[in-house]
């Protein structure tokens, strides 16, 4: 009763706060403090209220974004969510650490086979159902309903392609606050970053494959593969490095490492970013590395190949708290609820069909890895949600296809918010029965 009479006054007098000043124009200056705080302070209070009911907490730090977000009270505009993006990467990159961290070698060599087919049959399943779904129901979608058949293959493939898409944040959140271990949280978590990872690479073969279709004289962009698979080898070197420098520091120096950890992570988020804008505006090569590849691999690294991976863990693990609230607090204040409730009868019948998948695929994978039948039966609930890449993917289809891609990504932007939130309860539900939770939690 105190977290929930705790939310209300919080909400009360940032209510009173921003109705007082007359907007936030003419509180400019603690604009982004104030709604940092309040993100923070709103997040937990109501993710706690919601543990009552057995729900993640993940569920309500994404509803209190929602809520105070710009399209239901606007205590935080449209403008400071925007402002807010720079913690929202830095957020993201610490949580590739800790994913990457998790992925203990010795585990995954316990469940490579279950890993294996799980990557492969989820890849293969996915792809095939919803493209043909989409070639099914196109008369039911309003731009391929009278769309020439090239434009729907390649809807089609694209669509597919961005299903297949996971989210390894919002996993190791959940598995964070479970306190989840063992074989079925292995195989999981190992599946949805491998798949995030190769998903990159898919969606470029997706895209040149697509563009050829669309228009017939540009050949397959053979080049434009190539500059993927540099950029993802480019990116696993780096992060091999960036962990190492991560362990020399650690061991020569060791002294506020919880601030360094978030150094590590916002550098090389920024100097991705601003390495790509030096190379296209100065040389107009197309090229930039994945920072969320590369703190993946750090993390692998680190944990895996040095003597120091419990230890840096354990401090990752200090940090989460704050970093998962900011994250998901954001990502529920950046969903577009106007474009939701326009397209959510799409959304809900394209996540359903890919939800279907996913369990058929799930299902067929853990019977032929001869795992527990528990696992067989949950499997599927825990590779529901996603994000992040699949988002940013969203942005590559809309520029190279001005003509239909803005149509294709806001189904697929619906799609994929329904399977955030939907995603982190079936995960935390299928962690539950299959008696890997933990008892404690954030």
């Amino acid at each position: 009763m105190r977290r929930l009479a705790g939310f209300l006054i919080i909400v009360f007098f940032m209510a009173l706060v921003f109705a007082g000043s007359g907007g936030w124009d003419r509180l400019e200056g603690a604009r982004i403090s104030l709604s940092f705080g309040f993100l923070l302070l709103a997040g937990y209070l109501l993710g706690d209220i919601l543990s009552w009911f057995r729900f993640p907490k993940i569920t309500g730090y994404i509803i209190a974004g929602a809520l105070a977000g710009p399209y239901v009270s606007n205590l935080i505009p449209a403008d400071t969510v925007k402002d807010l993006k720079l913690l929202d990467n830095l957020a993201l990159a610490f949580i590739a650490l800790s994913a990457g961290g998790e992925l203990e070698l010795a585990g995954l060599k316990r469940r490579c086979k279950s890993i294996f087919l799980g990557v492969v049959l989820q890849i293969f399943g996915v792809f095939t159902g919803v493209f043909f779904l989409i070639l099914l129901g196109r008369r039911f979608i309003p731009f391929l309903n009278d769309a020439p058949m090239p434009i729907i293959l390649s809807a089609a493939v694209l669509i597919g392609v961005l299903s297949i898409a996971r989210s390894p944040s919002l996993a190791m959140a959940i598995i964070s606050e479970s306190k989840a271990k063992g074989p079925f949280t292995e195989t999981t978590l190992g599946v949805t970053v491998i798949i995030d990872v190769l998903v990159i690479a898919l969606f470029a073969a997706a895209v040149s494959v697509s563009l050829t279709m669309v228009k017939p004289d540009v050949d397959m962009d053979v080049i434009f593969l190539m500059t993927v698979g540099i950029e993802l080898i480019g990116s696993i070197v780096a992060g091999v490095a960036v962990g190492w420098v991560v362990v020399f520091y650690i061991t020569r120096i060791g002294a506020e490492i919880p601030v360094f950890i978030l150094a590590v992570a916002f550098l090389v988020t920024f100097f991705s970013d601003q390495f790509a804008r030096f190379l296209d505006v100065f040389y107009e090569i197309r090229f930039h590395f994945e920072p969320l590849l590369i703190c993946m691999t750090a993390g692998f690294f680190i944990r895996n190949f040095t003597k120091k991976g419990e230890f840096f863990m354990e401090r990752l693990d200090r940090l989460s708290l704050p970093v998962y609230i900011l994250f998901f607090s954001l990502i529920g204040a950046s969903l577009d609820l106007i474009e939701l409730r326009q397209t959510w009868m799409l959304g809900v019948l394209l996540a359903l069909g890919r939800g279907i998948f996913i369990w058929a695929s799930a299902w067929l994978s853990c019977r032929l890895s001869e795992d527990p039948p528990v696992f067989s039966k949950m499997g599927g609930l825990a590779y529901i949600a996603q994000a992040c890449v699949s988002l940013g993917l969203c942005g590559i289809l809309v520029r190279n296809f001005p003509d239909w891609g803005a149509a294709a990504a806001v189904i697929i932007v619906t799609m994929i918010s329904i399977n955030q939130v939907v995603g982190s309860v079936t995960f935390k539900y299928a962690l539950e029965r299959v008696g890997e939770a933990g008892r404690k939690s954030f």
